[in-house]
């Protein structure tokens, strides 16, 4: 428990505050801790693979309290990233909840995902099973990616000029409703 307890204080020291930004403008994307959502049509589970189909061509990101900022990645640039051997996801593969509808039932299982792969709207995972449910092959999946954080400097960050320019780790902007959008810069 007190492990758990430093942890999440550990974590809460490094974000960072979040600079305020008119809609018409672009402020740097601040280091926090981003949690991805991928979305498909249908995923079966075979072995130890996960297929998603019909996978959407955005991947969502989201921050927890205190900066709740929204953002998103080309699902194409967020394998390549993975891949890349620059993010923390080659090195500590992360964790994920898969939600899947069968038969109007939602079902659950946790898995730690490696080896993403993209071919067209098809993206596979080799996955190890954690929970004590594996997946099931079903209909509407939703694929929930813990998390990354960045950007930031350091040996487990990466920082690339982007279309930035001043803004080498991704830039974000004030949505209609006032909340901030991101991007980072390998997610453009």
């Amino acid at each position: 428990m007190a492990a758990v307890a430093l942890s999440i204080l550990g974590t809460a020291a490094q974000a960072q505050p979040v600079p305020d930004a008119k809609s018409d403008t672009k402020i740097a994307m601040p280091a926090a801790n981003w949690l991805f959502v991928q979305t498909a049509d249908s995923v079966t589970f075979e072995g130890n693979t996960l297929t998603l189909k019909g996978v959407a061509p955005q991947t969502l990101m989201f921050t927890d309290r205190p900066e709740r900022m929204t953002g998103d990645a080309a699902t194409a640039k967020f394998v390549d990233y993975w891949t890349s051997g620059k993010s923390d996801f080659q090195k500590d593969p992360p964790n994920a909840t898969l939600s899947v509808d069968v038969n109007g039932e939602a079902q659950l299982s946790v898995v730690e995902l490696t080896d993403p792969k993209l071919n067209g709207d098809t993206l596979t995972y080799t996955v190890k099973v954690l929970g004590d449910k594996p997946p099931v092959s079903g209909k509407s999946a939703s694929l929930f990616i813990d998390w990354w954080y960045g950007p930031g400097w350091g040996p487990r960050h990466f920082w690339h000029p982007g279309p930035w320019g001043a803004y080498g780790g991704g830039a974000c902007w004030r949505g209609p409703y006032g909340g901030l959008h991101c991007r980072p810069a390998w997610g453009w």
